[in-house]
Order: C-alpha cells, then structure tokens, then sequence
C-alpha cells in the first residue's frame, strides 16, 4: 500500500495527506553541503557483508522505520541543527543501501554490485539539498539496479517518485522486474497504462513509485494544467454548487512534482528535446483543405531546385521566381478553404517531397503517417508533425489527409523536467553533453568507474567510395565473424539502410535476423537470440538502448559479440551506445565502424571529406587518412548546433510560457495559469 495512503499504526498520527507532504519540505537540508558518498558506500558494504540472513517480511517493517526516522527528524527542525540532520540523512543513506541490497537478494537471488550502490547514491544522495546528480556507467553495469536503489532512497519523504524511461517498454519491463521487490518492502509501484482511463492513470500515480516514458509525464501534466485552467474559468461558486449537488469533480492525475529519475537521461533531456510536449486535439475527417494540399502536391512537382526553391535547414523557401510560378498556378478556392497562404501549402509540399524521406524520416502504416524517431530509428506512436506538414507527407503518399490537430497545451521538455523540486539520472554516455546537462538542468555528472576491465577491441574504420561497396564490405565481415562461431549486429541509422544492409546479406547467402521500428516483447525474444553462435542481427539504433545480448559461453570464448556501425549518427553518443552492445562486464567483444564518400553525415555536412575520400582510394593512400578525426570533429560541430537550437527553444518557451506555468508550491490548489493562444 502506499505510503501517502497508509493511516494505520505509528502513521495514524498525520491527519492527511497535505499536511505529511507539508512535514516533509526539508527546508533545513537546502543549500546543505554535498553528502559524502564514499564514506556512506564504505559504511554500506562493511553492514552488508557482515550482516545476517533477514527474514523477508523484516524489510517491511525496516522500510517503515527507516520512513518513520527520517519524518521524525524533519517534522521537529527547530530541535535539530543542520549537522544534526545531515548525520540522520547519512544513516537514512546507509539503511536504505543495505535495505536495497538485502531486498535484491531476497527476490533475485542476486548481490548488487559496488558500482550499482555507488550510481544509486549518485543520483539520489543530493535529495535533500536539492542537488541532483548524474551517474554515468558503462552499459552492462546494471542501471536498472542502481535506479532502484536511487529510487528506493527517493520515496523516503513520501512525495512520489516518478521513474522516466525513454519509452514505454522499457519502462513496462523495469517495473515488471522490480515489482516483487517493492512489493517486499510494502512500497506501492505502478506503471503508467497506455492509452487508460484516467482512473486508471490517476491510481499509478498515487503510488510510492510510478514508471513510465518520460513524454508520459510531462503530457499528463498538461492534461492537469489544462483541466485547473477550466476549472478556473468556471463561474464564482460553481465548485461549491457541484459539491452541494453530488456531482462528480475532475481532480488532478497526478499528485505534483516532486522526484523524476530518468533512464538514459541524455536522450530524454537531450536528444528528445528538440521536441516540445504540445497536447493537441482534433475532430475526425478529412480535412477542409484535402483538396489545397493536392493541387499544392502537383504545383510543387512543376518547380525547379534553385531557381524556383531553396533549403533553408529542415525548411524549404520559395523564390521570386518560385513566388511567381506557384501564384499562376492557383485556383480559385474559397477563403474558408485556406489555413493559411497559398505559397506555404506549396513550400510544405516542397517540403514533405524532397526533404523528408519514407522509411527513414517516416513509415505508413495502417493507412497513417508516423514520425521516426532519428535518434534510435523508433517509431513514435503519440507524435504527428504540425503545422500543416503531416497533411503535406498525406498528400504526397496519396493517403486520406486528416485534418489538422489544434495545439491545447504545450512546454519544452527542458522546462518541463526543470519543475520537478529534485531531478537526477543515469546513461552510458554524459561526458559529451556534460555541460548541457549542468547549465539547463543544474545537474553534475560523475563517472562511475566499471566494475570489471574493458575487454572490447575497436578495430580502424573500414572506408569505401560508395555505399554499395560499403554494404557488400559489411556482408564479407558479417561472415567471416559468424563463421568463426561468434555473433554480429550491425546497427544502421535508419529503416531503409536496415533493409539494404539485410538484402546484401541474403544475397551472399547468409541469413539475419532483421530488427526495426517498435520495440515489443517479440524484438526482446529476437535480442535474446543474438548473442548464439553465428548469428547475424540487422537492427535500427533502437539495438543500443535498453537491450541486453547475452552471449552464449561459445561465444564469448571464442570473442564475444563484433558491432558493425554501418554508418556514423550525427551524435557521437548514439554510435557509443551501439558500440557499447558488445563487451559488457568483463565480456570480449569488438566493433568496427563503416564509412563511405556517400554517407548522409559525410555528404550534407562535410563534403570535402567526402572529396578527401576519394582522393585517397584513387592514390591507395587510404590507410594514412584520418577519417576517425575527421567524423569527431564533425559530430562535435553538429553536436554544438543541437546544443544552440535547443537553448534557442528553451528561451523562447521561457519568454512565452505558453498555458504553463508551475505554481508557487507543487502543493498549492489552484495555481494561476496562463492560457495558450491556440491560434
């Protein structure tokens, strides 16, 4: 049961929930110095491996008491001194690394590992001084432990804690493995439902722990902004009247915002940032305008590149000339029929038809569009472009086109985590956005060294004039690996490349495995095989997050798992997340990435390499060309624009906040809110 709705035994004393959240503000902890987290872990493992088998239901009532020691010490401040409470929270650290540990082994048969311990203290260990942390460890080392740890530790005010993933399977899988464990230890944990009753979501969040996908949050919590807001707008009294008659009141999903830890923080922070939580409704049909976004479709089929159009970075713009072309060719529509002016249906055509690419910015299915997601080639199940544009791709696929979605609601990912009173995390790989993380979100990240040494060979890049050469230098290394009776994947940037790297294999007669689009359980079972004796496993970067290959004991004897990077992301972080699939804990494994003059990286974002590149395979002088520097620095570049977009969102959503803004108190009934101009 949870914490917040227990009201029996030594609890009984707190006479509702508002006044046991007000008890627990921890106002004397703020500004507190940094805990001492190697002290505390040394306190940890010397209770640990001295400590005796415990019966399974004493973790309960330790849990209680460690609850009850810590409410104790902040609900009487003006009796403890600051140093007072520091050593409290210090032995509240200690039980509760024990308690997690003791738990773990209980319901999994398993010790944690120092590196985990030390990774959950990381990220949880500031809760007091409002100082959150990230953790970063290798992939293998167990983050799904070490946040349990973490998260264990944060439930202790009995706030709630919100455990973010970046996506719903993964959250789903991480609940499912831990909820016997938190049930030992009497701590409620739910999973946020999909596509639920609000009901239903309302009781996930009232637990002591809530997992779910970190887009989850944040759209739940303009789903309660927006219902406050009309609640708001209502006449003088209406509340009251509706009281008096019985009827039934529309209270909040969730219950504030108080703890977020986030899996993979870099890429709910950072990757997905770009992307701002906007809640939008629409009525169903097809649009007014079906027959605009047509006729725009075939106008813009009639212009030329660069003397009708150009790009402008993700945008097409038309000329003077273009300008000209595109009004002699439109039609006499009623006004009612225009959303908006005639040449921007033609520069959304534009477009939908040279910029964005099926099976690789987009995929049908069903009859719909759906958004990849570039970062790890996923399929977005909630996201739609706006703006017109999803109409524009409609169009171009001769698909029915809906109509338009009209925004409600919406918030930066950046402002949206930043509301949240305590905001920590774990990934494999901070370093390279360290300062983002520390200047956006205030957090600092601290390396967690892995617990056994690296085994992992990264062999020198393999470069090829064109991409076809490239693929058919993939087959011939894929073979020779699975022959030697290890295991291959090969992760490729998006859905097209996963299906020409796969035909190549089959056409040298090797078969694979190929993995791309949704992760369910059925893609868990396929990761699952990968890591037998000669498989071959073709997949999107979704391969590099959240999944685990176990190798086979012939495997690993005879060299583990090899990781083909088929092509290079725009993000140096994506490629060492794939490349960290292979040689986890201590395992052998090696990785080698592929390059070719025509790679989407090379081509649109440094062309002279690409010169460079043939340059040096006509002169047999590719041996001696630097090709690793040259794609850091170019990553590095691309990496800095990210960057400056994404603080460029930031600050706009700042100077227009939109319909949200958060409240004085998370506690505060009804917080003055801003409505947002849907026009």
């Amino acid at each position: 049961m949870s914490l917040l709705r227990s009201n029996t035994g030594w609890r009984s004393q707190f006479a509702s929930i508002g006044q046991l959240a007000s008890m627990t503000q921890l106002g004397r902890f703020t500004s507190r110095p940094a805990m001492d987290i190697e002290t505390i872990l040394q306190s940890a493992c010397d209770r640990t491996s001295n400590r005796s088998a415990s019966a399974k239901h004493d973790l309960q009532n330790r849990w209680q008491t460690l609850w009850y020691q810590l409410l104790e010490a902040t609900a009487d401040q003006t009796r403890n001194s600051s140093s007072q409470l520091d050593a409290i929270w210090r032995e509240c650290l200690v039980d509760a690394l024990v308690l997690a540990s003791d738990a773990i082994r209980a319901t999994h048969n398993i010790e944690l590992f120092e590196v985990q311990l030390r990774a959950g203290l990381i990220v949880s260990s500031g809760l007091m001084s409002r100082r959150g942390g990230v953790a970063e460890m290798q992939t293998g080392e167990g983050k799904t432990f070490a946040l349990f740890v973490a998260s264990l530790i944060a439930a202790l005010p009995g706030r709630g804690v919100h455990v973010a993933t970046p996506n719903a399977y993964l959250a789903q899988r991480d609940h499912e493995q831990l909820r016997e464990t938190w049930s030992l230890l009497g701590v409620e944990s739910s999973c946020l439902p999909e596509d639920s009753s609000a009901d239903a979501t309302r009781a996930a969040y009232r637990a002591d722990v809530t997992y779910g996908p970190g887009h989850a949050f944040g759209f739940d919590y303009l789903r309660d902004q927006l219902a406050m807001d009309t609640a708001a707008r209502q006449r003088p009294g209406s509340t009251l009247l509706r009281r008096l008659n019985s009827e039934p009141s529309t209270p909040r999903l969730q219950r504030g915002l108080a703890v977020a830890l986030v899996d993979e923080i870099d890429h709910v922070l950072i990757d997905d940032a770009l992307s701002p939580l906007l809640l939008s409704g629409t009525v169903p049909g097809e649009a007014d305008d079906a027959a605009v976004h047509r006729h725009a479709l075939k106008t813009a089929a009639s212009l030329r590149g660069d003397e009708d159009f150009q790009a402008t970075g993700h945008q097409m713009e038309l000329t003077d000339a273009g300008l000209n072309h595109a009004y002699q060719a439109v039609e006499d529509w009623s006004d009612a029929s225009l959303r908006r002016p005639w040449h921007e249906y033609v520069e959304l055509a534009l477009q939908a038809t040279y910029l964005l690419r099926r099976e690789i910015d987009y995929v049908i299915d069903d009859d719909s569009v759906r958004i990849v997601d570039q970062s790890t080639g996923r399929i977005y199940e909630d996201r739609t472009w706006s703006g017109g544009l999803q109409q524009a791709i409609e169009a171009k696929e001769e698909l029915p086109i809906q109509r338009e979605s009209e925004s409600l609601a919406k918030i930066t990912r950046q402002r949206f985590y930043r509301s949240y009173d305590y905001l920590a995390g774990v990934t494999g790989t901070a370093c390279d956005c360290r300062e983002e993380l520390k200047s956006v979100y205030g957090l600092n990240v601290q390396t967690v060294q892995p617990r056994l040494t690296s085994k992992r060979i990264v062999h020198p890049t393999h470069v090829t004039l064109t991409a076809q050469e490239k693929f058919a230098a993939i087959a011939v290394e894929a073979q020779r690996i699975a022959e030697s009776g290890r295991c291959v994947l090969v992760g490729t940037l998006d859905i097209a490349t996963s299906h020409q790297v796969a035909e190549e294999l089959r056409r040298q007669g090797l078969s694979c495995e190929l993995l791309n689009g949704l992760q369910n359980a059925e893609e868990a079972e396929i990761i699952a095989r990968a890591g037998q004796p000669h498989a071959i496993t073709v997949a999107t970067n979704l391969a590099g997050r959240g999944t685990d290959i176990r190798l086979n004991p012939e495997v690993a004897a005879k060299g583990g798992l090899h990781v083909i990077v088929a092509e290079h992301h725009r993000s140096s972080r994506v490629d060492r997340q794939l490349i960290g699939r292979c040689a986890r804990c201590g395992d052998p494994g090696s990785s080698r990435h592929f390059l070719s003059a025509e790679d989407y990286l090379v081509s649109q974002s440094a062309p002279w390499v690409g010169r460079a590149i043939r340059r040096a395979i006509a002169a047999e002088q590719i041996e001696s060309l630097a090709v690793e520097s040259q794609i850091a620095s170019i990553q590095t570049r691309q990496a800095k624009r990210a960057a400056a977009a994404r603080r460029q969102l930031l600050e706009a959503d700042e100077r227009d906040c939109g319909l949200v803004r958060k409240a004085q108190s998370n506690h505060d009934p009804a917080p003055h809110l801003q409505a947002l101009d849907a026009g």
